[in-house]
């Protein structure tokens, strides 16, 4: 089996939906000895995790924390650097952590700057910080990889009525990480948007959108067994991974592979 090598693996949002499965599936493409960092805000089910993750030869750390509070970067970076050893070879960061917004609502009803500025911060600075800190604590050097995966949507590129929270935390994610490609040449990149996942977040979008015919597509796709399962999806990301030849900064969807 391919293999990633001995991986410095830190996945946001890794308590439920895709995050979860990155974590188990990952698992299975590292070698002996690989750390895990795990962030999230539910500790029970991150420590579930980390026990199902046990039966891999891993180092496992929970880190539950809002990644919207300022000491989250420096809490994460903290789990990664003590559980961290010099034969690590290659850093993996996973910005999968995200919220919907509420999408019951049309732009114009957004007056309340305290609202979007807590939406961003959960969704876009949060991203940017953690990012940022975790490059600076684990910078270039010989022998170690270095890739960084953005969870991306075709939310990022194409505007959906009722969804201007969500929309705009992801197109500026998506931009965030191609800037970031341009300027740290030795780092690899990813905007992976994983399609329609039959999780959580796809239930809120299709009994709360506002937009009605958005929302009855939605309910479409349940219908119709067109949802994307978190694994087959995840399937796809590890491919792309393994192979390591997309273009850094790329945004990949699943429904193009």
């Amino acid at each position: 089996m391919e293999q990633l090598g001995r991986v410095l693996c830190i996945i946001t949002g890794a308590s439920r939906g895709f995050g979860r499965t990155v974590a188990k599936e990952m698992a299975r493409l590292v070698k002996p000895r690989s750390v895990f960092i795990v962030v999230a805000r539910s500790g029970d089910e991150l420590r579930t995790l980390k026990a199902e993750l046990a039966e891999s030869d891993l180092e496992v750390r929970c880190v539950v924390v809002d990644l919207s509070l300022t000491e989250a970067p420096e809490m994460v970076v903290r789990a990664a650097k003590e559980a961290s050893s010099p034969d690590i070879e290659h850093l993996i960061l996973v910005n999968n952590a995200a919220s919907l917004g509420d999408v019951s609502r049309f732009t114009k009803s957004f007056t309340s700057m305290a609202e979007v500025n807590a939406y961003l911060s959960s969704n876009v600075s949060s991203a940017l910080c953690l990012t940022a800190s975790v490059l600076q604590a684990f910078p270039e050097q010989s022998g170690l990889r270095r890739c960084v995966i953005n969870i991306s949507s075709l939310c990022a590129l194409k505007p959906f009525c009722s969804w201007v929270l969500y929309c705009t935390g992801k197109a500026a994610r998506e931009m965030m990480f191609k800037v970031l490609a341009e300027e740290e040449p030795d780092l690899r990149v990813l905007n992976y948007a994983p399609g329609q996942l039959d999780t959580d977040m796809h239930i809120l979008a299709r009994t709360q959108t506002g937009e009605l015919s958005f929302r009855k597509m939605l309910s479409d796709m349940l219908d119709n067994g067109q949802l994307v399962t978190c694994e087959t999806s995840c399937a796809k990301m590890m491919k792309l991974l393994l192979e390591d030849k997309y273009t850094s900064g790329d945004h990949i969807d699943f429904y193009d592979i």
